[in-house]
Order: C-alpha cells, then sequence, then structure tokens
C-alpha cells in the first residue's frame, strides 16, 4: 500500500482498524475526541510524524495514528455493507471453524464481492478480502442507509451497560453524544458528533410534545448543552453516564430535572 506520508492534503483515507481514537494532539495519553471505527472515511488536513491530522466525516477534527488508516482499496460502484449489530466477527474463511481476523463494532462499513448463503465476502480497508456473517451486516442500496426513525431507539438500546467512555463509539465504552450519533448514523442519519452541535440542529420541541427518539439536553456543566440523551417515552431517557453507564434515567431526576435545556427532532429533516 502506498506510504501515507506521501498523500497531499485534502486526501480522503479509510479506518483500516476495528477502531481508531481520534485525539486532541499529537501525543499518546491526550484526551480523545472520538473515535473511528473501520471503514469509515476521514479527510487529511496535514501530518506530523507518524501521526495523521484529520476532520471525521461529521466534521470533527484531531490527530490519529497513521498506521490506522490506508487509501480505499474499492471502486466508488462496489456495493457497500455496514455492520448493523453490537459487535460482529470478521474471518478469514466462512465456516464455524474458521479463524478470526477481528471483532467489529455497529457502524463499520465495508465492501461486498460476494453473497453466499450464509456469509458475505468482503473487502477490507487494506485490500484484503474477509468473510462475515449476512446475518449481521445491512446492504446499502445506492450505498446509503435509509432513514429509519423507527430503529433510532432499538439501536441506543444495544448500548445499555455499556460502560462511559469520554469520546468513544462502542460497546466498549461510549459518551453521551457518542450514543446519540451512533443511534442515529445506523439508521440513516447524519447528525454532529457533539452535543453542543447536535443541540444546534434539528426542530426545538417543547417538552410536553416530546416524542421517542427526540434528544434531550442539559446544562451540567458550564452554560449550553454539555449532556444530551434520547427520549423513550414516559418521562425516561437513555443516555451515558461518567459513573453508571449506558442507562435509563427520569426526566425527574433529581440532578437532571433543574439542568434540563431542551429537546430537538430530527426526523422532519
Amino acid at each position: 500500500m502506498p506510504d501515507l506520508r506521501e498523500v497531499e492534503v485534502g486526501t480522503t483515507v479509510i479506518t483500516a482498524v476495528p477502531v481508531a481514537d481520534v485525539l486532541e494532539k499529537p501525543e499518546e495519553g491526550v484526551p480523545r475526541t472520538t473515535q473511528l471505527l473501520m471503514g469509515w472515511p476521514a479527510q487529511v488536513l496535514g501530518m506530523e510524524a507518524d501521526w495523521l491530522h484529520i476532520q471525521a466525516a461529521d466534521g470533527s477534527p484531531g490527530w490519529a495514528k497513521m498506521d490506522h488508516f490506508s487509501l480505499p482499496p474499492w471502486p466508488e460502484q462496489v456495493s457497500q455493507i455496514k455492520i448493523r449489530r453490537a459487535t460482529a466477527d470478521l474471518y478469514l474463511i466462512p465456516g464455524v471453524t474458521a479463524k478470526k481476523l477481528c471483532t467489529l463494532f455497529l457502524g463499520s462499513q465495508l465492501y461486498l464481492l460476494e453473497q453466499r448463503e450464509e456469509y458475505l465476502k468482503v473487502v477490507v480497508p487494506r485490500g484484503g478480502t474477509a468473510f462475515v456473517h449476512k446475518e449481521d451486516v445491512k446492504i446499502l442500496e445506492s450505498n446509503q442507509l435509509t432513514k429509519q426513525k423507527e430503529g433510532v431507539l432499538a439501536t441506543a438500546g444495544l448500548f445499555i451497560g455499556s460502560p462511559y467512555l469520554w469520546g468513544g463509539m462502542t460497546v466498549q465504552g461510549i459518551d453521551c453524544s457518542g450514543l446519540t450519533y451512533m443511534a442515529y448514523f445506523a439508521n440513516g442519519y447524519q447528525l454532529p458528533r457533539n452535543a453542543e452541535d447536535q443541540f444546534k440542529v434539528g426542530k426545538p420541541v417543547d417538552k410536553a410534545d416530546l416524542q421517542t427518539g427526540d434528544l434531550v439536553f442539559f446544562s451540567t456543566i458550564d452554560p449550553g448543552p454539555s449532556h444530551v440523551g434520547i427520549y423513550q417515552g414516559d418521562g425516561l431517557f437513555l443516555n451515558a453516564r461518567t459513573k453508571q453507564g449506558v442507562t435509563t434515567t427520569s426526566l425527574d431526576d433529581d440532578f437532571f430535572a433543574c439542568r434540563y435545556l431542551g429537546a430537538r427532532r430530527y426526523f422532519d429533516f
């Protein structure tokens, strides 16, 4: 594969590992801003040593290890698939005794080469091939996921019990806006990555008119939106909390009731 040190600013690269951390600075130990999953694109903004300065598809900038990315190995016309379960295993060959290459996470994207009875043969980012169970993926029409508002809450429910991780995007660890982002992303909606920007888009909704799937926002630190959850109905919302992880909370909760900021709806867009 070509050396990414030779790519030009503006080049699109593809995440080539199951999960790539995106950091605030090009050094270990600094805060994570988000994570990119296998197959997700990013635009190169610059580079420093073994780090790429990138911008994710959701607009988030940051730094990530250069060896976590590759150039796209597939033609644009190849059909795209997306992992639809919380986790899915990728195999070198199909079969119950097959060697597992790695575990992928909800929302990871691969490209389809061949359909078999139980498995799909796919292209992995660095150009090799592998197999994934049909039941674990959704084949995208015109390489775009149809918007399905009914699936947003169900997708969020896959993360219940997951630990909290600042900047996280998987069941291994996720933060509040990562949860809302993934619930919508897996159902065809592209939201901004953080709570502040999610609050800026969508349709404002009165508290009395909340519907399942609306996002509810809270001012928990500084003035403005700093926490977000997904409304479940009956005065409850699903959210990722620092100590509890992904859990259901009441809008009347002692901590959140006085910090409620507003709600947004995205289904009409």
